[in-house]
Order: C-alpha cells, then sequence, then structure tokens
C-alpha cells in the first residue's frame, strides 16, 4: 500500500489530512522529536505541536521527556479499533436517552402557515395526495365566490385521484348549484358526499379539511386569506370524532 492510499484511509479514519500526515511521519520516525517529524510530514513546526497534542489526547501517540525535550512515539495501529471500539460504547450509553428526546421531537404538533391566494392553493393540493377519506366543513357558496375556477378544477381532481370525500355546508343557491353540475357522473357521486345544513344554525367562516394526521384550517374570508396545517395524530383523530359525531347528527333533519 502505497503512502498516498495510507493517508487516505486514515483520513477515512477520522484523522485530519494533517494528522494523518504526522501520525504516519511518527510511525516511521519510531521516536523522534517535532523538528524531525514536522519535516518528515511536511507541516510547520508551529503547527506539528498542535497535531501531536490532538493524536496523543486520542491515544494515538505518547512521548516521554528527555534533556526536556519531547520525543513522540507512534501506538500501535490496533489502537484506532480501540478507539472507535470505546466511542461504540460511548455511542450506546447515550442512544437510549436520544432516542426518547428523538421520539419527543417526533411526537410533538407540526404547525404550517400559508398566506394569499396561492398560498391557500397549496393546501388544497396537498389534500389531493391523500390515500384516505377527506372529511371537510365548509362553504360553497364563499368557495365559490373566492375560487370560481380553481374549486372546479379541485373537485375534478378528487374524482380523478379517486378521493372519498365527506363534506359539510351551509345551504345555499349557489352551493345546491354547484352539487347539481358536479354530480354530473355516478363516480362523482359515489365519492363526494355533500351534505347541506342551515345557515342560520351553522354559518361556518372557515373551512377545516381532515385527513390522515392532519387538519387544515383555511379563512374563507377575501380580507384574510390564510391557512394553518396541523400535522398531529391526536388532534386529527379527536378532529375526526367530532366530525363523524356531526355527520350522524346532520343525517337525521337535512336534505341531501
Amino acid at each position: 500500500m502505497t503512502s498516498f492510499i495510507m493517508l487516505k484511509e486514515l483520513e477515512n479514519l477520522g484523522l485530519s489530512k494533517e494528522e494523518a500526515k504526522v501520525y504516519l511521519a511518527v510511525l516511521e520516525l519510531k521516536t523522534s522529536y517535532v523538528s524531525l517529524i514536522a519535516s518528515r510530514a511536511k507541516v510547520k513546526r508551529e503547527n506539528c505541536y498542535y497535531i501531536l497534542d490532538r493524536l496523543h489526547k486520542r491515544g494515538f501517540v505518547s512521548y516521554y521527556i528527555h534533556k526536556k525535550i519531547k520525543y513522540f512515539s507512534a501506538e500501535s495501529p490496533k489502537k484506532f479499533v480501540n478507539y472507535f471500539e470505546d466511542k461504540l460504547f460511548e455511542a450506546r450509553q447515550i442512544i437510549p436517552e436520544l432516542m426518547v428526546i428523538h421520539q419527543s421531537a417526533l411526537n410533538r404538533p407540526k404547525i404550517h402557515f400559508f398566506d394569499g391566494m396561492e398560498g391557500i392553493k397549496t393546501v388544497f393540493e396537498e389534500t389531493l395526495e391523500t390515500k384516505e377519506e377527506l372529511l371537510g366543513y365548509t362553504d360553497l357558496k364563499a368557495m365559490q365566490s373566492l375560487f370560481p375556477s380553481y374549486l372546479e378544477y379541485y373537485f375534478d381532481k378528487i374524482v380523478e385521484t379517486k378521493i372519498k370525500v365527506r363534506l359539510l355546508s351551509p345551504t345555499s343557491n349557489e352551493g345546491l348549484k354547484f352539487r347539481e353540475k358536479y354530480y354530473k357522473s355516478e363516480e362523482a357521486k359515489e365519492l363526494v358526499e355533500i351534505l347541506f345544513i342551515n345557515p342560520e344554525e351553522f354559518d361556518f367562516k372557515n373551512q377545516i379539511l381532515i385527513y390522515e394526521n392532519k387538519v387544515a384550517i383555511i379563512s374563507l374570508k377575501e380580507e384574510e386569506l390564510i391557512g394553518v396545517l396541523l400535522e398531529s395524530e391526536t388532534v386529527a383523530d379527536t378532529q375526526r370524532a367530532i366530525y363523524n359525531l356531526s355527520w350522524l347528527g346532520a343525517t337525521s333533519f337535512v336534505a341531501r
């Protein structure tokens, strides 16, 4: 193996380029003083002191002092194995605590904010990726006012991607006309179920969409177009249960 390859292998073991050169120089010289090691390694003498100190702290070189001069020797290359075995042991000791922190971070709800028309559309586009049922509180009248062309595109994509959807919306002429127009195919009727409810009792100012482990809340006011996407299994499951309860109650007094 050439010196160049050995240097690269030492770097692969975690030494810096200069540390590898100094260690290899000490190994070849057996026992020597700093100026000769620096010359052999082709590094600056003042830097060599710091490099040798680092190698000594890691157990790769040792030294003794004779007539006020430090003489350095390389420890057995097997020290590299011992060094990494020690590091592996230390890693295994701390891994359980690190995993607790990691799991805590994974379980922490994630919140994303969106602003403006394009930001709101980003939230809608995200829902089209779901493989599970999409539940929603909405106002089709407000939706048609804010997103006239996008609303048709969105519902067409729902049918295209075969997403099962249930929606609750306050009754309005605009909403009823949209449902009639949208239910142009049997597939659309099977995939998307829309229940209309009394707008005087249930006037939704926001749209709430529940799917997978996410809850999206979207403002339906033109002057404050904002969206919030919350990722939390617990929150989503709770909101899904509340929605199912609302749906069950709605079916008892609304016309489908």
